[in-house]
């Protein structure tokens, strides 16, 4: 991100040493804080203000219809804040995929 490669915890770090890894919250660079959180409904919170900024809507029924998933972030967000939610969903969508499929 930001036109250079770094490992994953320094981009999107964990506050403790012993918390989940829905517990990751990935700061911008002006300082902005944003998480991811949910398991089966996933979405993005501001960190100050606890508001919601991105949706990720899972079609779990697209076997049977045409409709697709969908990221839907919030109006107004800056092309960075867009990239930066992009590639930090599709890592924490991995894990919360992992995470359903060992539920059962």
């Amino acid at each position: 991100m930001n036109g250079k490669t770094t490992k994953i915890n320094e981009v999107f770090p964990r506050p403790k040493k012993l918390s989940n890894p829905s517990s990751r919250v990935y700061t911008m660079r002006d300082g902005y804080q944003f998480q991811w959180k949910g398991l089966d409904m996933i979405y993005a919170v501001n960190v100050k203000t606890d508001l919601n900024v991105a949706t990720y809507y899972q079609n779990k029924m697209y076997l049977i219809n045409d409709k697709k998933s969908a990221l839907d972030i919030a109006a107004g967000a800056s092309t960075e804040l867009t990239d930066a939610l992009v590639v930090t969903w599709a890592l924490y969508e991995k894990k919360a995929r992992d995470w359903r499929r060992s539920r059962y």
